[in-house]
């Protein structure tokens, strides 16, 4: 029988391999003709912590965990006690008894399990014990019948850098596994079908918010490495200076946005990029960013706080800092993508946001989506198709008018949609003043009461433009209008209630999904209409507050009917978890 939807979970400890084989399993199911996506769940220190990845692979798209595994490959007995509740009924285990032998108070007589010495094998055959990592994919490769000649290429892809000897070396891994659970009585009816590479991209989120960001013609990066962002400055890094542009690795957070904001102020395309604890030091010079109307874009990827948090885990509890961050009355735009598609071509506009409304623009995302692949169509992130506004930036010979004419050039000058007019410095006759005091429309400090009121509306104003225009990605949904039962949410929850949906159905549970892709300035009218139209509104997010939650209070009168479903362990939603908590509030 063809499995349609399988989770394979591959268990160890940091350092052993266990993400290694996450990801070459990954690849040769994507490569097979399956949608993939994978979970990581990694400890912050470098080695001996345990460690997992789970590989989800489907033949239609997939954005997150199942509620349970199908697989595991445990390589000792710990991984064992912390994972084998998740096993389906049905499920496989492959366990390393190289150790310890598999202890009879977890055996289940409804799982499959196949206790073989893996590491103690590899020793003794191929002389290498780490490579138990692959001697194990060659057993679920026996196991679900893949494509054996394709896995060799794809083995031999990961290690060409290493040479033939190891790429020959990891071939007999992979062939010794499969001999020794050939040896065994196929004990899974499932089978992964091969249909063939349709040449679909395979990649992190943060890799797909790097290329947009490329593609929008980002020409400077500044950051400081930290989890779980480091991609986006690492990629940057690599590729950025083959388009004359410029990455630094700065010597701390506040360095990174005060270079990004001196890059955006010259004229440049400038980012920086973090997560929550870089977001606390970045807050004051977002707020100069704000005051003085200079474009910059930040991603966020959150990670479980406050302080240090859990540094390698997922959460959603940025959002009031992303929101509110900062003092005095400070607004910005805020985006939140869930999809490699939205990663790519909302960083892209993130860019043009930030220079036609002239104002930061936060990327909002999280773990989940930053470290963790997903798959998309092979033509899905195209830089053709993305388009280039840089909003009212004068060119050099518009700007030269100023001088030519004797006109004065007013940087921060009152306009009906609050956009002013923009130019590089150096640009002749556009001299202007940019500082964090309160200003007039020359740019100089002023503390003139009318002036001051002015300028704070004309600021303002320009929030309420891009809502008009319809210039700020708007909420997508889900599900048939005629449900009752309403749920909202942002980023990587998105998945998780997909499925929970598919759930509810089966229950006679009718639910109708409202996705929001901008957090600041909400589209108010539309979430207060979806809010009105349904009986029961629950509100998904990973964090303890209900930070969306309490925001989306202001908008309903009908405080009653709408409820938080929220989770904050530094994991993602398992669909069931979602489905349960709103069939125990329906049905009572």
């Amino acid at each position: 029988m063809r499995k349609n939807d399988i989770a394979i979970k591959i268990a160890g400890l940091a350092g052993d391999g266990s993400l290694t084989t996450g990801e070459m399993l990954s690849k040769v199911l994507k490569k097979m003709g399956l949608y993939v996506t994978t979970i990581k769940d990694f400890p912050s220190n470098i080695r001996g912590l345990p460690t997992n990845m789970t590989v989800r692979a489907k033949y239609e798209p997939v954005y997150g965990p199942k509620d349970n595994i199908d697989y595991l490959i445990a390589f000792n007995v710990a991984n064992l006690y912390n994972h084998v509740h998740e096993v389906a009924s049905g499920g496989v285990i492959v366990y390393d008894a190289s150790v310890k032998p598999y202890p009879d108070d977890l055996k289940r007589e409804d799982v499959f399990i196949y206790e073989i010495p893996l590491a103690k094998t590899a020793r003794q055959e191929l002389g290498l014990e780490i490579i138990k990592n692959v001697v194990a994919v060659g057993i679920v490769g026996e196991i679900l019948g893949f494509n054996h000649e394709l896995v060799h290429k794809v083995i031999s892809e990961w290690f060409k850098a290493k040479g033939d000897k190891i790429i020959k070396k990891n071939v007999e891994a992979y062939e010794l596994g499969r001999r020794l659970v050939a040896q065994q009585e196929k004990r899974d009816e499932y089978v992964i079908e091969d249909l063939g590479d349709p040449g679909r991209v395979m990649m992190v989120g943060n890799e797909a918010i790097t290329l947009g960001a490329l593609a929008a013609g980002v020409r400077f990066e500044a950051a400081y490495p930290i989890t779980p962002a480091s991609e986006i400055l690492e990629m940057l890094a690599r590729y950025l200076p083959e388009f004359n542009g410029a990455v630094v690795q700065a010597e701390d957070e506040i360095a990174a946005i005060n270079f990004a904001l001196g890059a955006a102020y010259a004229g440049a395309r400038s980012m920086t990029s973090t997560s929550g604890p870089g977001m606390s030091l970045k807050t004051e010079t977002l707020g100069l960013a704000y005051n003085n109307e200079t474009p910059i874009v930040i991603v966020d990827s959150q990670r479980a706080g406050p302080s240090t948090g859990l540094p390698t885990k997922t959460e959603q509890s940025d959002l009031h800092h992303a929101l509110f961050g900062g003092h005095g009355d400070v607004m910005k735009i805020v985006i939140a993508p869930a999809t490699l598609e939205e990663g790519f071509y909302l960083t892209a506009e993130a860019f043009n946001l930030a220079e036609k409304y002239q104002t930061p623009v936060i990327i909002l995302t999280e773990q989940a989506f930053a470290q963790n692949k997903f798959t998309a169509e092979p033509d899905a992130l195209d830089p053709y198709k993305v388009k280039i506004d840089r909003g009212k930036l004068l060119s050099e010979e518009e700007a030269r008018r100023y001088a030519e004419e004797g006109k004065t050039f007013l940087r921060y000058e009152f306009t009906e949609d609050g956009i002013s007019p923009r130019s590089i410095p150096g640009y002749p006759g556009t001299l202007f003043n940019a500082n964090s005091n309160e200003h007039d429309e020359t740019g100089y400090t002023t503390e003139d009461v009318e002036i001051r009121k002015r300028m704070m509306d004309k600021r303002l104003r320009k929030y309420e433009v891009a809502l008009q225009r319809g210039d700020l990605p708007a909420p997508i949904l889900y599900g048939p209008e005629s449900a009752k039962v309403g749920i909202i949410g942002f980023g990587a929850t998105m998945g998780p209630i997909l499925e929970a949906m598919e759930q509810l159905k089966e229950k006679g549970i009718e639910t109708r999904y409202m996705r929001l892709r901008t957090l600041m300035p909400l589209h108010e009218e539309e979430i207060r209409s979806f809010i009105d139209a349904h009986d029961y509104v629950f509100v998904v997010e990973m964090n303890a507050l209900g930070q969306l939650y309490n925001l989306l209070k202001r908008y309903t009168q009908k405080h009653a009917n709408l409820h938080l479903i929220n989770k904050y362990v530094g994991q993602m939603f398992r669909p069931r978890e979602i489905a349960e908590a709103i069939e125990r509030v329906v049905k009572n």
